[in-house]
């Protein structure tokens, strides 16, 4: 499988529960947009994303979260495709490290569409392209207490180490090839499993269209 989803974007598509969402890579000149969005998030998802839960976002961090870091930072969003002034529902990211091989991951979804499958969205996606990009391991860390990330990250294949501070996630991957076959011939398959493979076929099928 090869070919960047950038090459398709923005992508329009929709959640099981219909919730329609536009998909494309952030820009910088999104920042107002990211700002804006995470006027959506609880002080509790605050906490869980940015270990930090200000009433408003800086504009230091909105400056780091729309730049690419010299082509170390890919990040998706999930816009509406029928109100563009509407912000966004969310983002994923993807901070490659120096070896290029690994990268950090990160997600952020508004608080009204959390446990909607937005995550696991965002996660097919930067599967796809970080594979594309090299990358075959991912990690990442959350905050003790976070048992909803630890469960969706155990659900996806991942492991997670319990320390004093935080949880730390990790996982290596494989093709996607090879994911949506193991899983297609796996009935111990997990649900979020079946829906990234799911995802997965789509994008195949959207490059190859």
């Amino acid at each position: 499988m090869g070919h960047s989803l950038r090459e398709i974007a923005p992508i329009r598509t929709s959640l099981h529960d219909g919730t329609e969402l536009l998909l494309r890579p952030i820009r910088a000149d999104d920042r107002e947009r990211v700002k804006q969005s995470y006027q959506w998030l609880s002080e509790e998802s605050r906490m869980n994303r940015f270990w930090e839960k200000p009433r408003e976002l800086s504009d230091a961090w909105a400056a780091r979260l729309v730049s690419d870091d010299g082509g170390k930072h890919l990040c998706w969003v999930a816009l509406n495709p029928n109100d563009f002034d509407f912000p966004g529902y969310g983002g994923g990211s993807l901070w490659v490290d120096d070896n290029q091989e690994s990268a950090e991951i990160s997600f952020t979804v508004g608080d009204p569409w959390q446990r909607c499958g937005m995550a696991t969205l965002f996660y097919s996606v930067l599967y796809w392209e970080g594979w594309n990009m090299g990358i075959r391991r991912l990690y990442g860390y959350s905050r003790i207490g976070n048992d909803a990330m630890v469960s969706w990250w155990e659900g996806i294949g991942g492991s997670v180490r319990k320390t004093q501070r935080q949880y730390e996630l990790s996982l290596n991957l494989e093709s996607p090839d090879r994911f949506i076959s193991r899983v297609s011939y796996n009935l111990a398959s997990g649900a979020r499993q079946v829906e990234i493979a799911e995802w997965l076929r789509d994008w195949e099928e959207k490059l190859s269209g």
